[in-house]
């Protein structure tokens, strides 16, 4: 399939509230619709993670992250604009303004962990899809990130709805993006 042809199907997949094994910008991930529910829910599920423990959200613009984040400072918005293409760089914002309740990717201390991804094929699944995605490393719960395609285990495999046909042969040169907390206007270093 194409990189567009695959686009089209991971959207539909989604929609239907599906979970997705896809390159991002750092390993692989798994992902469904942000928004919906049961879709979350089966990602902790195949990995076997707590519900207690967060994971990330992708946006692909600037636009999409005011939907969920109400005050991103200057700092921020340079920092995201400008170090992504050192590596990419998840930010930990207060308050989030829209996310599904009750079970969620949100902290017990109301901050949300979100990434403005470059990826060319993640961004334009978030745009076709039209809402954030969930991203959490492709491996099971306290297990090793797998940096390319051929080392997710199996267990993953067998329970994913889908996993996308491309870049399967590529080492990814991140292990995980860093994380950045931001407190009082200031920045936290949680993960480099």
């Amino acid at each position: 399939m194409s990189f567009y042809e695959e686009i089209e199907k991971s959207v539909k997949i989604l929609k239907k509230g599906k979970s997705l094994l896809y390159p991002t910008d750092t390993v692989w991930g798994l992902g469904c619709d942000a928004f919906n529910i049961k879709a979350v829910e089966k990602i902790y599920k195949i990995k076997n993670r707590s519900f207690s423990k967060t994971m990330i959200l992708l946006v692909e613009s600037m636009d999409r992250l005011y939907e969920l984040v109400e005050e991103i400072p200057f700092f921020v918005k340079k920092i995201l604009l400008e170090n992504h293409r050192k590596k990419p760089i998840t930010i930990v914002y207060d308050n989030p303004r829209k996310i599904v309740s009750k079970l969620n990717p949100q902290a017990k201390d109301n901050t949300l962990a979100i990434r403005l991804t470059m990826d060319p094929f993640c961004s334009l699944l978030i745009q076709n899809l039209d809402r954030p995605i969930i991203s959490t490393s492709a491996n099971l719960s306290g297990f090793p990130t797998p940096k390319s395609f051929c080392e997710i285990s199996p267990s993953i495999l067998k329970k994913i709805d889908y996993a996308v046909n491309l870049r399967r042969k590529e080492i990814s040169s991140y292990s995980s993006s860093s994380i950045l907390k931001i407190v009082s206007n200031k920045v936290k270093i949680l993960r480099m």
